[in-house]
């Protein structure tokens, strides 16, 4: 069987009535699911021959803009089942950036909530065997780009299936094992999640937004479903209390190193897994088991169908260099982007026969044939896991109308945009348009005015010469005495943000200090622990000032 829906046809047909979705909207199994399936892949076979008035065609693709959800998850299987391809296109994004990927995928439709709302669900097509002629490619997810444009990867239905096979061997999945779905679908960590999952015969429990965003509803939740497996980032296995998850016997991360008290800390008791990937190679290209010894940097050895090299800047093989990846794991290229394509998939016919992607990473390989990450060769940076490309943030501000801009990314600061300007600037403004244009994690935290831009000879930015420390805006009313609760709380903000504890105001923003979801959620940890009150993440994300905390603490107390 060569296609994954043809392998999820036998995933449910052995296993018909084990759980394979639950999620807060219901459950399904394998049956339930299989029957959603073709229904849903009858109505898109429908519908396409409605808009363009012929079936679906192997080269089309079909948008998914829809939240987390049982249908979600029936949509990305009926799609392939269709014998069209899927595109995570984010909810989240302002409608001309969904326009745009969907323009430039060519989707033959896009489902939306509005979409499947509007179908007449007493009108429902027959249901549908899965397409005889189906698409090589599995989905096309858009990665950062430094040219402004996201990258489209398009990923074969070949290089997927080699992943879920490794996935199940590695990982022992099966009926019984119960993995939780945490990332979003707009990242190809949720490719991990889920078909390994539903091709195994195991199930897949759909945290929700609100889950997702709480280590106590996520502890709860998977304690509630017996969750077995989950891929967690590393900034929250820094915060979480491994001992809230005693059901988890299986943790994968990934997308930076882990610190070593994480390490030590989850390696207890249950097997913690190193992976490394880019999207460019199917989602992860090499694995490591980790325990409290092993190296945070060590990323570990090629999985099954993947050859990893380490090229000196000769392009020959080097215990120190860059790494170059080969084998079945490699996409086809970046969407209408040959240039691009050309030079990072490149042929080296005297090392291998086939394609090799340079990662564009530095690494070392040890005496043990491990590989350790050193870092970046390029101006691509991971800030609070994802990756981001410097120069799209500043292709993004040119076409707003500056004229010189730098972006940097700082370690406690985040990411800081150097904006060369006449007269001073209004740094939410700023931080305002961009998000119009660009993701939050896009959005640097910081903007600073600069009268000149620092260059070198060669007429290059020089990063060196930018100021070293970002200004933190001083509040009017920093030094003013505004009760015990508002100093302990401004305390625990200027340690989670690394800014002044003077520059804190009742009116601060968390979120235009530079506080991410990951930062929101360690401090109301930090918060639960100094006063033994939980605040809700949502309320405190509706209204991230210093001023709503505490009134909702002192309003509790009282």
């Amino acid at each position: 069987m060569n296609t994954v829906i043809q392998r999820f046809h036998a995933s449910a047909q052995r296993h018909p009535h084990m759980p394979a979705l639950i999620a807060a909207d219901g459950q399904l199994d394998y049956a339930g699911l299989l029957a959603r399936v073709d229904a849903m892949a009858a109505l898109l076979q429908r519908e396409v021959a409605r808009e363009l008035g012929r079936a679906i065609a192997p080269t089309d693709k079909i948008g998914l803009s829809l939240g987390k959800g049982i249908d979600l998850y029936v949509a990305i299987l009926a799609i392939l089942s269709s014998g069209a391809s899927y595109v995570p296109i984010d909810p989240a994004l302002n409608a001309d950036s969904r326009q745009q990927l969907r323009e430039r995928c060519r989707c033959a439709l896009v489902l939306t909530p509005q979409w499947l709302h509007a179908q007449d669900q007493a009108d429902l097509p027959a249901p549908a065997p899965a397409a005889t002629i189906a698409s090589d490619n599995a989905y096309t997810i858009f990665t950062s780009g430094s040219t402004g444009r996201p990258k489209g990867v398009s990923v074969s239905q070949l290089s997927l299936l080699n992943l879920v096979d490794w996935a199940i061997d590695a990982f022992d999945l099966g009926p019984g094992a119960r993995v939780l779905q945490y990332s979003t679908i707009n990242f190809d960590a949720s490719v991990l999640d889920i078909f390994p999952t539903l091709l195994s015969g195991a199930a897949l429990c759909i945290a929700s937004d609100e889950e997702r965003m709480s280590e106590a509803a996520l502890a709860s939740f998977c304690a509630r479903h017996g969750v077995t497996q989950a891929f967690l980032p590393p900034p929250l296995l820094t915060i979480f209390d491994p001992s809230r998850f005693p059901s988890l016997g299986t943790v994968l991360t990934g997308g930076e190193a882990c610190h070593p008290r994480a390490i030590e800390a989850w390696s207890q008791g249950r097997r913690l897994y190193n992976l490394y990937g880019p999207t460019e190679a199917t989602v992860l290209v090499s694995c490591k088991r980790m325990s409290a010894d092993t190296a945070a940097q060590n990323i570990g050895q090629a999985i099954r169908g993947v050859r990893l090299y380490v090229l000196d800047e000769q392009q020959r093989p080097a215990e120190q260099g860059e790494l170059h990846i080969a084998g079945l794991a490699l996409a086809a290229g970046y969407l209408d982007d040959p240039a691009t394509s050309a030079e990072r998939f490149i042929s080296l016919p005297a090392l291998d026969a086939s394609r090799l992607y340079r990662s564009g990473d530095l690494v070392q390989r040890s005496a043990q044939g491990d590989i350790h990450f050193l870092g970046r060769l390029d101006r691509q940076v991971k800030v609070r896991g994802y990756r981001i490309e410097l120069e799209e943030i500043e292709a993004a501000l040119l076409r707003l109308g500056y004229q010189e801009v730098a972006v940097t990314a700082d370690p406690q600061a985040g990411l800081v945009a150097y904006i060369v300007a006449p007269a001073p600037l209004s740094s939410q403004q700023v931080r305002d348009l961009l998000g119009q244009h660009l993701p939050d994690y896009k959005v640097p935290q910081q903007v600073v005015r600069l009268t000149a831009m620092p260059y070198k000879p060669n007429g290059k930015v020089d990063l060196g010469q930018l100021p070293a420390q970002v200004p933190a805006a001083q509040a009017q009313a920093g030094s003013e005495d505004h009760g015990d609760t508002f100093a302990r709380l401004a305390e625990l903000w200027a340690t989670e943000l690394h800014v002044p504890l003077a520059s804190l105001s009742p009116a601060s923003d968390f979120r235009a200090l530079g506080g991410s979801s990951i930062n929101i959620m360690h401090l109301l940890s930090a918060v639960e622990t100094e006063f033994g009150e939980l605040v809700d993440f949502i309320d405190f994300l509706e209204t991230p000032t210093l001023a709503f905390l505490t009134h909702t603490l002192e309003s509790r107390s009282q």
